[in-house]
């Protein structure tokens, strides 16, 4: 599961803020600990998030069900301390 948090890529665009969007599988009060954030190959990060898994398949959700359709986000990064980690 997971939610945005954050977005840049609708800034001066048409679209519509995906702020608050969440995966399909998403409930309500679902404890969300694990923050990432997904980026284009230049390295402009596009959304931030939160989502309860930063290790398995699942963890790649939010790239596959939004970043990479939506805005063409080609890598997600979990925070791991201070630092931010590529999947």
């Amino acid at each position: 599961m997971w939610i945005i948090d954050t977005e840049t890529v609708t800034e001066g665009s048409d679209m519509e803020s995906r702020v608050g969007w969440t995966s399909p599988d998403y409930k309500e009060g679902a404890e969300l600990k694990f923050k990432f954030r997904m980026l284009d190959d230049d390295g402009e990060v596009y959304y931030t998030g939160r989502s309860d898994d930063n290790a398995s398949e699942a963890a790649f959700d939010p790239l596959d069900d939004l970043g990479t359709p939506d805005a063409g986000a080609t890598t997600i990064q979990y925070k791991n301390g201070n630092k931010w980690e590529t999947l």
